[in-house]
């Protein structure tokens, strides 16, 4: 695949080591844009070629193919600047959200406390309305901008924000910025709070994983269901469902396909006992063989 001229690029990406499940095979190329008018360039250039392309932030919710993705990886590392401008935090989709609750601390922005602990960028975070059962992020944004060959700006009420859903998980873009309001406090309100939530994640399970798997439903726990359904410890080669939290599952292995097999399983296993058929918030990358077992 042709250079774009003067845009960091790595050729052979590993996903392995991309992702927090910590698996995947190679990408053709990675690029890693320093700005929109790189994401513009990179995105003309690709769908010129009709060349596909996928998004990259910190792989935290991400099942990457074990086989070869001929294609495109667009990453968001360097998406990171992060500032205050007439009371508004414009933060850039690469920022994890580590640095951006630091930033919080540092300039005493209360209301954020609640992503603390989500090993996600706030592109990630936004393009799934992720946060916690009582809030999310897409209740807070203002605006985001994306690129799909084009720059544009949609509002809180373009993202259409739903259950772990945004209105960009339909559309081949690149998150680039997020908007959000700011409501000043003591930076050591925020610390103390941001601490509240990190001891409240501490017993949610170690082991490579990405998170929760499954969406929950408005009636019902995903997890609690995988519970009773005895599905817990149930594993696919070295990926298994946690036994701390049904909704995780952890990979001990070096198969994306294993745990794409356990999702599969536990998926059909749950609509057999229950008749509810769970959705999946994992977004899966390339190509995976059809479960039969």
């Amino acid at each position: 695949m042709s250079i774009i001229e003067n845009i960091d690029f790595e050729l052979n990406l590993d996903f392995s080591k991309h992702t927090t499940y910590g698996l995947g095979g190679i990408a053709e190329i990675a690029y890693f844009p320093k700005n929109s008018e790189e994401v513009q360039s990179i995105i003309e250039y690709l769908k010129h070629i009709k060349k596909d392309y996928v998004i990259l932030g910190n792989g935290s919710n991400i099942l990457a193919s074990d086989k070869y993705f001929n294609g495109a990886v667009i990453s968001t590392k360097n998406l990171n600047s992060i500032e205050i401008k007439d009371e508004i935090i414009i933060c850039g989709s690469g920022v994890k959200v580590y640095e951006f609750l630091k930033f919080c601390i540092k300039y005493g922005a209360i209301g954020y406390e609640y992503l603390a602990g989500i090993p996600a960028t706030l592109g990630g975070i936004t393009y799934m309305n992720g946060g916690v059962p009582n809030r999310h992020i897409g209740d807070d944004i203002l605006n985001v901008w994306i690129c799909d060959g084009k720059i544009k700006k949609l509002t809180n009420q373009n993202c259409n924000f739903g259950n772990k859903y945004s209105t960009m998980r339909d559309i081949n873009s690149c998150i680039l910025q997020i908007e959000l309001p700011i409501v000043r406090s003591e930076s050591e309100v925020v610390r103390q709070n941001i601490r509240k939530y990190l001891l409240s994640r501490k017993n949610q399970p170690k082991g490579r994983s990405c998170g929760c798997v499954f969406k929950n439903g408005a009636n019902y726990s995903a997890g609690k269901l995988i519970d009773e359904c005895g599905l817990k410890r149930f594993s696919v080669g070295k990926a298994y469902v946690s036994h701390k939290h049904a909704n995780f599952i952890v990979n001990n292995g070096d198969s994306a396909q294993d745990v794409f097999n356990l999702i599969s399983l536990v998926k059909r296993k749950v609509y057999e006992k229950t008749r509810i058929l769970l959705e999946e918030e994992v977004v899966y990358i390339g190509e995976f063989d059809d479960f039969n077992g």
